[in-house]
């Protein structure tokens, strides 16, 4: 029988046990999936009497190597093993399965920053789908923040979206991710007061309820094989990154930590993730920074929307913070209350996992339909995301009209904010 500890922690998992699935909770650390519309009741794919006549794509890098901010927590885990190789190799008593690997030891051998060859695949897969879905659609020109993780993502994208002879049918252009260029790729760079912690303050927070609970369970899983193991909520916080970016850089199924933990486990790290980017890129922000930031990705999206001329695909390569705040300024994946201390809700809105996974795709589609009627669609990740929370009648797609998306607060308070002035200044300087 289950104890109520037990169905406590089962709450959190949205199916069945058995049907967990822990690479769709790893928040935007998860490989790239198509998870389900947004509300589920929606629809899949366009109405019967419309089709796709103009796009805008805005596309996160691949999986990747650890950033700089990351890597110390992982390599701490790795010291601890090989500074014990005696203990781990010479188990005293019965050693879980899941652990198993411990008595060969385990060292980190990530690097930083660069795509990781499951993040060269999602790409070029996208390029090659997205060619196939959408064959009306064109465009010789696509944009990349200038950094090496995203350009290679571009690059990738490319050769499969236009084979082998790329470079004499298309251009990459590239715009600089500094404090001195105004980007919607990179908008924080240029927001002189925004501040990365205020997205990381809120994990240490969270990190102080959950993690010390997860180390001492490993401590006590391995207490027999290994008497005296003293794995620390620091440790067990690099296991955790070593789960997620055993995944990213080597595959699904490739990193012994995953198998480790529990699916509570792997939800509260999921929700460390979702606190920090809401905190950081989203309704966290001070000052209503969060959908000023996010306003300049829509006012280019709604601006390209609107258009008749020109070509009727645009192709931009981003990150996941780009996604996160063009959400917010829409005022979709909004939740009242999200707290740091938790308990996490199980129904929140804000959840990175679904939003902003590796190669995380957002395509807003410009939809002509019968008696003349142009809609909007956003679809996030394969998925339909129902645009209604904007301030618009949607239908069972999650799509609007066209006019009345460019009629609601949202939008039209987005249009009006450029870099560099008085509304900008308010919240930036």
């Amino acid at each position: 029988m289950l104890s109520l500890s037990s169905l406590a922690q089962l709450a959190l998992v949205p199916a069945a046990a058995q049907a967990f699935n822990l690479y769709e909770h790893l928040g935007n650390l998860s490989p790239y999936f198509t998870p389900p519309n947004t509300p589920p009741s929606l629809l899949s794919g366009i109405p019967e009497s419309c089709s796709v006549d103009r796009a805008f794509l805005v596309h996160r890098h691949g999986s990747r190597q650890p950033i700089s901010s990351e890597l110390p927590t992982i390599q701490n885990l790795s010291y601890y093993i090989n500074n014990n190789t005696a203990l781990f190799k010479n188990p005293q008593g019965q050693l879980p399965s899941e652990f198993s690997f411990l008595k060969s030891g385990w060292s980190s051998s990530f690097t930083l920053n660069n795509l990781s060859a499951p993040g060269r695949q999602q790409l070029f897969d996208h390029g090659v789908a997205f060619r196939l879905d959408y064959p009306s659609l064109y465009t010789d020109t696509v944009l990349a923040g200038d950094q090496d993780r995203v350009v290679e993502s571009a690059q990738w994208f490319m050769d499969g979206y236009y084979g082998r002879y790329v470079e004499d049918v298309a251009v990459l252009n590239k715009i600089a991710e500094d404090n001195l260029t105004v980007s919607w790729i990179t908008s924080t760079d240029t927001c002189k007061t925004w501040e990365y912690s205020s997205g990381n303050d809120l994990v240490t927070d969270w990190g102080k309820v959950y993690l010390p609970g997860i180390a001492t369970r490993i401590n006590k899983a391995l207490s027999s094989a290994y008497p005296g193991v003293n794995f620390t909520a620091q440790h067990a916080h690099g296991a955790l990154w070593a789960c997620a970016y055993g995944t990213a850089v080597y595959g699904i199924g490739r990193s012994p930590w995953c198998a480790v933990f529990k699916p509570q486990e792997i939800l509260e790290f999921e929700y460390e993730l979702d606190l920090l980017m809401r905190g950081a890129f989203g309704y966290g922000l001070p000052n209503n920074q969060g959908p000023l930031l996010g306003s300049l990705l829509v006012s280019n999206v709604t601006t390209f929307l609107q258009s008749s001329t020109g070509q009727n695909l645009s192709l931009n390569f981003a990150h996941d913070t780009t996604i996160d705040l063009g959400l917010t300024a829409l005022g979709l994946a909004y939740d009242e209350q999200y707290p740091a201390t938790g308990p996490p809700n199980p129904s929140r809105n804000w959840r990175t996992s679904t939003q902003v996974p590796f190669a995380a795709q957002m395509l807003f589609k410009r939809l002509t339909c019968s008696n003349n009627e142009t809609r909007i669609q956003l679809e996030l990740n394969g998925a339909n995301f129902d645009l209604s929370p904007v301030g618009c009648t949607s239908d069972y797609y999650g799509t609007c009209k066209l006019a009345d998306f460019v009629a609601t607060k949202h939008v039209k308070t987005a249009m009006n904010i450029t870099d560099g002035d008085a509304t900008w200044n308010a919240a930036c300087l």
